[in-house]
């Protein structure tokens, strides 16, 4: 019973992630799987994440990408290189495309500061527009992917780390091969659920209290026992 309440306590913390995180960009939801241990009760053996893609909305950012496919976007972070699906971007005094937190994407990318506009390619080719109307390529995103993607390592902030299970990144340029195009003016949304999160608590929370019960049952029998023996 004890185990028991341990393992629904997980899922709950897991479920309650999710839907704290349903309105954040990019962000892949993760499930609790239960395991019998013969003679102990009951784990989480894991935690898999759910690495299909959220739907894409619209965003208000000019600079805003959403990946229509497989890939992952690459930024510079004090720790160093990290992975992300959250294609929220702008550009910092110097020009140069960063993330809210002002992670540079990598390999960097500048827009010059002459530019009167800019726009990005499906093919992640970054077009600044001049005052005279001519388009310069300022540089161009390019995307990664892994083996495994759900091997990487949850760093929190919507950031993946690198991980021995997810193995090498494979890095190409958007809608080339394997890897998705970019799509501007959107963002990829949360694939959590709502509806499904909000069934998964119900069931972890009523297994919970069932437990719960068994447990002060055996609590109950045990202190009948002792006043017996006394």
């Amino acid at each position: 019973a004890a185990s028991g309440m341990d393992a629904q306590q997980t899922r709950l913390d897991v479920t309650a992630n999710n839907v704290a995180n349903v309105h954040t960009a990019g962000f892949k939801r993760s499930s609790a799987v239960q395991q019998d241990v013969r003679g102990g009760g009951t784990r989480i053996a894991s935690t898999p994440r759910d690495v299909s893609q959220g739907p894409l909305e619209t965003a208000t950012n000019a600079f805003d990408l959403a990946i229509d496919g497989p890939g992952l976007f690459r930024v510079r972070t004090p720790e160093g290189v990290r992975y992300t699906r959250a294609g929220v971007f702008g550009l910092d005094g110097s020009g140069e495309v960063v993330t809210p937190q002002g992670h540079r994407l990598e390999p960097p990318v500048r827009v010059p500061a002459g530019a009167a506009a800019f726009e990005v390619a499906p093919d992640g080719r970054i077009l600044a527009i001049g005052p005279d109307g001519a388009a310069t390529e300022a540089g161009r995103i390019s995307l990664v992917r892994f083996a495994n993607d759900q091997g990487l390592a949850i760093e929190g902030r919507n950031l993946f780390g690198p991980s021995p299970s997810a193995g090498a990144p494979q890095a190409g340029f958007p809608g080339a091969g394997p890897f998705g195009r970019l799509v501007t003016g959107m963002l990829e949304g949360s694939n959590t659920d709502l509806a499904t999160e909000t069934i998964e608590q119900i069931r972890a929370h009523r297994s919970f209290q069932i437990q719960r019960q068994t447990f002060r049952a055996a609590d109950d029998m045990l202190g009948t026992l002792l006043d017996i023996r006394k």
